[in-house]
């Protein structure tokens, strides 16, 4: 089958790019993929950051190399967006795919192809004036008349599953959207097997800002949590941070104030690194930390919460013991005193990490079978999902 994959913020380099590229490196072994992206990438660095073959996929630039931002002021960034998804659709309704998967965070594209998969994150809503909704309707009437519903325009509607990457997304899926979707989670790498643990405390994670002064997986409250354990500075334990750097002049301002609240303290940060230098630091990893969506209560801020948990998974397929946030998708991967401990505040993330520290048998316990439940989320278990749904929608 000719299968198509949208994706517009390959850049970003997070989980929602690694379903896209694992899923179109699977999927090529026997179709003819092409992926969907704003403006041409650089193939082989994303081969490396994300360990995948991308040799038999064709990558298709929808907005060329940048567009011109002067046409902004003139119709509006709304109105642009709108613009923008009418100009998509009719790009990739050109290359008559049989399936169209849109794994777009935050995508309101109508389905393209034959048929159609909307990989969903989490749920938005857009707030776009009714006035340009109808514009937008009426031009999407006109180019596919198919996508319209009875009762109005309803993009979902020309989809024929809707999946959630956890039973926290699928559920606000629900609220949000009234639709009730397939669970598929997202795909965690295999990151064993462990090597001899070391005093290595690991955060994996996107900088990215959020609010006046934060970064949205909260690195910033992990260390600061971590300066106020000088007692296991003394016992050798370091703080590592690994993750993409977002390129823009707020975030690099957050990340230069971070690495510096972090002199003087054992806690080295590891910036755009490759997929090869982050499974080294996860099997070396004894102890692994997440606060994403710390401050923020889940039912105000539910978009802000992790909605999975990709490397919580992935640190504990190489024996990293999760210590994490009670939020969001994190209890669905974490059992509280069996494979690691959630926390609901950072007393008690530091009290639970020190019980760690303090206690190798309990560590070496919870690490094993740490292993052992990751495996519940690794490529092959989501390959095989969407699998299924494709060959279902296509009989």
């Amino acid at each position: 089958m000719k299968i198509g994959i949208y994706n517009l913020h390959m850049q970003a380099k997070g989980g929602g790019e690694k379903r896209t590229l694992v899923l179109a490196e699977h999927l090529s072994r026997s179709h003819s993929v092409w992926v969907f992206v704003a403006e041409p990438v650089d193939v082989a660095s994303l081969e490396s950051f994300f360990d995948v073959d991308l040799s038999r996929v064709s990558f298709v630039a929808l907005d060329g190399k940048g567009r011109d931002a002067r046409r902004r002021p003139a119709l509006g960034a709304r109105w642009e967006a709108l613009s923008r998804s009418l100009a998509h659709f009719t790009r990739i309704k050109s290359f008559e795919v049989d399936v169209f998967i849109n794994n777009s965070h935050c995508s309101d594209l109508p389905c393209p192809g034959a048929r159609g998969i909307y990989m969903c994150m989490f749920p938005f809503t857009n707030g776009l004036p009714n006035r340009l909704r109808r514009i937008y309707h009426s031009l999407m009437d006109r180019v596919e008349e198919r996508v319209m519903g009875h009762g109005g325009f309803n993009y979902l509607d020309s989809y024929a599953v809707i999946t959630a990457n956890s039973r926290f997304t699928g559920e606000w899926i629900e609220q949000l959207w009234g639709r009730c979707p397939e669970l598929i989670y997202s795909v965690g790498d295999h990151m064993g097997p462990p090597v001899e643990k070391q005093k290595i405390i690991l955060n994996v994670g996107r900088f990215v800002a959020h609010g006046a002064d934060g970064l949205h997986k909260r690195q910033h409250v992990l260390l600061e949590v971590f300066k106020r354990l000088p007692a296991i500075h003394k016992q050798g334990w370091q703080l590592h941070f690994m993750g993409s750097v977002a390129q823009n002049a707020r975030v690099q301002s957050l990340v230069e104030r971070l690495t510096k609240d972090g002199e003087g303290c054992p806690v080295v940060f590891h910036f755009d690194a490759d997929f090869d230098s982050l499974r080294e630091l996860y099997r070396r990893a004894a102890l692994y930390w997440h606060a994403t969506g710390y401050g923020l209560p889940v039912r105000e801020y539910p978009g802000l919460q992790e909605h999975f948990g990709m490397t919580t998974v992935e640190a504990m397929s190489a024996g990293a013991v999760p210590v994490v946030i009670d939020a969001g998708g994190q209890r669905e991967i974490v059992t509280h005193g069996v494979d690691g401990f959630v926390w609901d505040d950072l007393t008690a993330l530091a009290d639970q990490t020190t019980r760690l520290i303090t206690d190798s048998c309990l560590r070496n316990r919870f690490s094993q079978r740490a292993v052992l439940s990751s495996a519940r989320f690794g490529r092959t278990a989501y390959n095989q999902r969407m699998d299924e749904i494709i060959n279902r929608i296509t009989m």
